[in-house]
């Protein structure tokens, strides 16, 4: 059959096929225009089977050139029903015409807003305007279900962005955003239900009243800015009542020391959380060292028995503990401001053997398969770095914690893991039947083994052995 004879929803399915191949959300923008209007010049058929599928035509680049704009625009309208996507980086469009080119893009955002879908703005710092302000803070959009904005934490007024869209999106479920200033009345969007948020020193003392407002919220995640000086935590005289968010179910932390990690979860309650994910970086705290694990593990359920398996990452400055439903990392300085390195090593050391017994005392975890990832090797350290005699004790402190083990798995550096094994541990793990070397999922890791200790656990341990770097 001639290719010119086939049915519109067959030529649709192809294109469809296309789409998903070649112009994928993530495509850059300059790609995704040559590419989509290519398909349009292949021949006539294909060309009048592109212009009616609409899917081609729904993502929309504002700073593409006025004419390719319009072009998209015309064939996604074409839908009784369309939906489109619009995103806005200000910067790269270049600063040529700049005012011009504002001014249509405000244009496009309040004559558009009806039918846009999924909306994402980035204005770095200077690359705003007051036409695009008013355009995001006065114009409704009656259909928009997820909204990502991106500013410069420079942006101090949030560039000038009073509110959003005139507290009027009645089905905006999801939104990122990454400004400076608080937005304080993310409550009369009634459908919103996950929340990203840039925790920044100007609203972090607004923090809580902002999630006291949205208990409806199922997802939150919580971002502290790149820059942020000391500062003392907020007081609050008489103390705030803890903000309750009975429907949230994961919560994710990010970018912020353990401080302001735990003055957040010390005043919020989430009773139905089963996804806990924080990323923090270890404080000093009353002539001693803080890491939220310990406040953040009887957050969780206990039911031990849906997480099977842990997994653990150490590295000279980074340590990690995940399992099903939790994911915590720490990471610390090359030196405290008040404590002497000495001491602080010792103080680091004594919290991180702490840390691994956590899930079996807090959580009574006993997991039947271990993964480790070990990126400690013999290079010259800073002061706070762990080397590898910290590694040998640690790797004790494990392997006696977690004595149900029947599979230990093992990548990066996993020669002194094993010959640690072999010399000084070979008593523990009692249950061990399989012991594999993995390679690791981070492409650019020097994975290592050490055959001699392999070959002597498989014969004392009568253990199998599984070497995937062979």
């Amino acid at each position: 059959m001639s290719f010119d004879l086939l049915a519109t929803e067959i030529l649709h399915k192809i294109l469809e096929n296309v789409r998903v191949d070649t112009i994928q959300p993530h495509v850059a923008a300059d790609i995704r225009l040559e590419r989509t209007v290519a398909l349009t010049h292949i021949n006539r058929t294909l060309r009048g089977a592109a212009l009616g599928y609409h899917e081609l035509w729904s993502m929309i680049y504002l700073h593409w050139p006025a004419d390719a704009v319009q072009h998209f625009l015309y064939h996604a309208r074409q839908r009784t029903h369309p939906d489109i996507t619009v995103l806005l980086d200000t910067l790269a469009s270049g600063t040529s015409n700049k005012k011009q080119k504002h001014q249509r893009w405000a244009k496009f955002l309040r004559e558009e807003m009806e039918i846009i879908r999924v909306l994402g703005v980035r204005i770095p710092v200077s690359h705003g305007s007051p036409a695009l302000a008013a355009a995001l803070s006065d114009t409704p959009a009656p259909r928009i279900t997820t909204f990502e904005l991106d500013l410069d934490e420079n942006q101090t007024t949030n560039a000038n962005i009073r509110r959003l869209f005139n507290n009027n999106a009645p089905e905006l479920s999801s939104t990122r955003i990454h400004a400076c200033a608080p937005f304080h009345e993310l409550q009369n969007f009634p459908s919103l239900k996950e929340l990203s948020y840039r925790v920044t020193e100007k609203n972090f003392s607004g923090l809580l009243k902002l999630l006291r407002r949205v208990p409806r919220l199922t997802s939150i995640s919580l971002k502290g800015a790149l820059k942020w000086d000391p500062s003392p935590l907020p007081t609050h005289n008489p103390p705030l009542r803890t903000v309750v968010l009975p429907s949230c179910t994961s919560l994710y932390i990010r970018g912020m020391n353990a401080l302001r990690t735990r003055y957040i979860l010390s005043r919020i309650g989430f009773p139905t959380v089963s996804h806990l994910d924080v990323h923090e970086i270890m404080a000093e705290n009353d002539n001693g060292l803080l890491a939220t694990i310990f406040d953040t593990l009887p957050r969780l359920p206990n039911n031990p028995q849906a997480r099977d398996s842990l997994s653990l990452t150490i590295r000279p400055n980074q340590f990690m503990i995940h399992f099903d439903g939790y994911r915590f990392q720490t990471e610390w300085p090359d030196s405290f401001h008040t404590i002497a390195n000495d001491a602080g090593f010792n103080l680091l050391l004594s919290l991180l053997i702490d840390a691994v017994h956590a899930p079996a005392n807090t959580l009574l975890l006993q997991p039947s398969i271990l993964f480790i990832e070990n990126f400690v090797d013999e290079s010259e350290a800073d002061a706070l770095s762990l080397g590898l005699e910290e590694l040998d004790v640690l790797i004790g402190e494990i392997f006696g914690s977690y004595a149900s083990v029947r599979q230990l798995s093992l990548s990066g550096n996993t020669a002194p893991i094993t010959r640690a094994f072999r010399d000084a541990y070979s008593h523990l793990l009692p249950t061990l039947e399989t012991l594999r070397i993995e390679i690791s999922a981070r492409g650019n890791v020097n994975d290592t083994y050490d055959g001699p200790s392999l070959a002597a656990l498989k014969q004392t341990r009568h253990i199998e052995v599984i070497n995937n770097l062979l």
